[in-house]
């Protein structure tokens, strides 16, 4: 990893379209991109310039829990590998006993497969800014369930210092999935007081699949967040725009949300993952299996962070 600001160690605290057909790659700084890429945003600072050079215990973890009840298969520290300047997400049909999750703080039960999820330490926290990964999906020919995905992720459990009506949750996607493998979910959900995603929904359901090409290339996806707007890019075109005055229910609702839902405002976590449906929900998310082939794979060939220089410092 390269940092070009001191080592992070606390909170940093900075700052529906037609398909993009993948670009021939380009090299900018030693990074393959996309042709006309810069690496360079007006009023974004780079702060991580991530290369997957090596496992960076400093910024990173692996997680240890498994994706509400819609997942089959568990986040293991053997999910998760570094090899050769890139990052790979791996899901392996493997026994998984039962144990202790320390991301959920309760025993989970066995699982038939593992799976790999790559989490920021919890002392580090990102706050408005640009989220930039050059990531491939596992290839459609040999896996037809799955959900790949990059996200800022926020959840407050602190019951101590936080009254239940101020617990939120906040999250921020890209959203790949074996059974669209020519779209992207750009997702905002927002919820309070709630583990379980359909309660979010009186929020509003601000999710799109977004027609983009094929995922399982090696695509740069993007997310820029700002107070009052955040914007996804697939290849340098921006494909989705949500602002604060499309969801804050002004002078009302639209249904079906029935509360405003403010663009995020907190610090939060990045997280890469690489799941499996179960069955009941594999043929309206993610995909159904049919096809899969083990171990599938999603790859990360570098990750940046760029706060927004608007951000108080």
């Amino acid at each position: 990893m390269r940092v070009t600001s001191a080592l992070i160690t606390g909170i940093i605290a900075l700052g529906a379209a037609c398909a993009v057909n993948p670009a021939p790659p380009a090299t900018s700084d030693g990074l393959e991109t996309y042709q006309g890429y810069t690496g360079a945003y007006d009023g974004f600072t780079l702060v991580i310039d991530e290369r997957f050079d090596r496992f960076d215990e400093a910024l990173w973890r692996k997680g240890d829990g498994a994706v509400g009840g819609e997942s089959m298969c568990r986040f293991q520290p053997q999910g998760v590998r570094v090899e050769n300047g890139v990052l790979k997400l791996v899901v392996s049909e493997e026994t998984i006993p039962p144990g202790w999750s320390f991301d959920h703080e309760q025993e989970k039960g066995p699982y038939d497969y593992s799976c790999g999820e790559l989490r920021t330490r919890d002392e580090v926290r990102f706050h408005y800014g640009r989220i930039e990964a050059r990531m491939k999906a596992p290839d459609r020919d040999v896996a037809s369930g799955y959900i790949s995905s990059l996200f800022t992720y926020r959840f407050d459990t602190d019951a101590a210092s936080l009254t239940p009506d101020s617990i939120e949750w906040e999250e921020i996607d890209v959203e790949l999935e074996g059974g669209r493998p020519d779209k992207f979910q750009a997702n905002l959900i927002y919820g309070k007081d709630t583990w379980e995603w359909w309660r979010t929904r009186v929020y509003g359901a601000w999710e799109d699949k977004i027609e983009v090409g094929p995922v399982d290339d090696w695509r740069v996806f993007a997310i820029e967040w700002r107070p009052d707007t955040i914007r996804w890019f697939v290849d340098g075109e921006l494909v989705k725009t949500l602002t604060a005055s499309d969801i804050d229910c002004l002078p009302s609702c639209i249904p079906p949300q029935e509360k405003p839902t403010p663009i995020p405002d907190n610090p939060t976590a990045i997280i890469m993952n690489l799941w499996i449906p179960v069955d009941a929900v594999q043929d309206y998310f993610g995909g159904n299996k049919r096809r899969n082939q083990y171990p599938m794979t999603a790859e990360y060939d570098w990750f940046r962070y760029y706060a927004w220089d608007g951000a108080d410092r």
